[in-house]
């Protein structure tokens, strides 16, 4: 399996603006971070988890030609609103292209993008909303998901194999933190280091990990208040933050 970080940025991505850069340094390339998404690459399929507003760029950077199916974490604009984008990888590829979301989001998703799945006047649809299931397969990739607390509104955390995905969290509900045990690989995410309404701060976070104890930890959705090189010098070594076009193999 093999997991890029098309981009590890919160919201407004790193830095906030011109001159307007927070904590971190900005002679570490590693401190710009677009908006959050990811692809994960198993079984001869390309799978992107969320389309941000980036992922034009993003997808050019990754030299990718080809996604096989979108996986949704949840409705926020900074994990959708690069929809459109995927319309070139569905004319590239001559196919309709997959949507997996909750069925909370399907709805919206309709009615903000309805030239995109239902087609619209000159426009054919590209892509195909699917609920998800708390277990299915996609062409033999095999994916667990449940929800997991963001303020007011919940988030899928994506399980494959011994990898899982868990962006914007701020707590689990009853006993699902267990089966993230004896993994691999956690990306989740941290949006500043301390506390906010709907996302968990670094020492919560960390007691997320104590207690999983997955092999390797990777931070994403960070804000330009936690600096690459700082967070680092507060993390253990099998801990680090991700980074624009991270490579992770497993």
């Amino acid at each position: 399996m093999k997991i890029t970080i098309l981009g590890c940025g919160g919201s407004f991505g790193s830095p906030l603006a011109w001159n307007r850069h927070g904590n971190i340094d900005l002679n570490n390339k590693r401190n710009f971070r677009t908006r959050s998404s990811i692809l994960v690459e198993e079984q001869n399929n390309c799978i992107l988890i969320d389309t941000s507003p980036d992922l034009r760029q993003q997808l050019y950077d990754a030299k990718c030609t080809n996604i096989d199916a979108v996986l949704y974490t949840h409705e926020h604009s900074d994990h959708t609103s690069g929809l459109p984008d995927m319309r070139a990888m569905s004319l590239i590829n001559q196919k309709i292209i997959p949507a997996y979301m909750p069925e909370e989001m399907i709805l919206k998703m309709e009615t903000f993008y309805k030239y995109i799945f239902k087609g619209e006047k000159d426009y054919l649809p590209f892509m195909k909303i699917k609920k998800i299931e708390d277990s299915f397969s996609f062409q033999g990739t095999n994916i667990e998901t449940f929800k997991h607390n963001h303020g007011s509104i919940d988030v899928q955390t994506y399980k494959f194999g011994k990898f899982a995905y868990s962006t914007d969290l701020k707590k689990f509900y009853n006993n699902d933190i267990n089966k993230l045990k004896n993994l691999d690989l956690w990306i989740v995410g941290l949006l500043r280091e301390d506390p906010h309404p709907a996302h968990a701060g670094f020492d919560q976070v960390m007691e997320f990990v104590n207690y999983i104890k997955p092999k390797k930890t990777v931070f994403t959705h960070m804000t330009a208040l936690l600096d690459e090189n700082l967070l680092k010098e507060k993390c253990p070594n099998n801990v680090i933050p991700g980074y624009d076009g991270m490579i992770i193999d497993l």
